[in-house]
């Protein structure tokens, strides 16, 4: 469910008219991420597909990331160094 609602959420803002169109972000917390197929998992935020599944090598499950969806339609993915814990090993 939360995997087809994430879907219609981005389909529907590039189906939004105008030029002004600005990129859309969400953070959330990785519960899965796959540098082979490009699919990273969001915890309560379900599953994207990246533009570059290369960026997802070094991301392990708890990490914070920021999600990006482009104008373009590609969907970026990176690591959020605003969380308050970035950087704790």
């Amino acid at each position: 469910m939360n995997k087809k609602l994430l879907f219609l959420l981005f389909a529907g803002l590039l189906l939004v008219p105008g030029t002004a169109l600005a990129a859309e972000t969400m953070s959330g917390v990785v519960a899965r991420a796959d540098p082979y197929t490009g699919e990273l998992s969001i915890v309560g935020g379900g599953t994207v597909q990246v533009a570059d599944p290369r960026l997802l090598r070094n991301l392990a499950p708890g990490e914070h990331v920021i999600v990006t969806l482009n104008n373009n339609g590609t969907i970026g993915v990176q690591e959020d160094s605003s969380y308050a814990g970035a950087g704790d090993y």
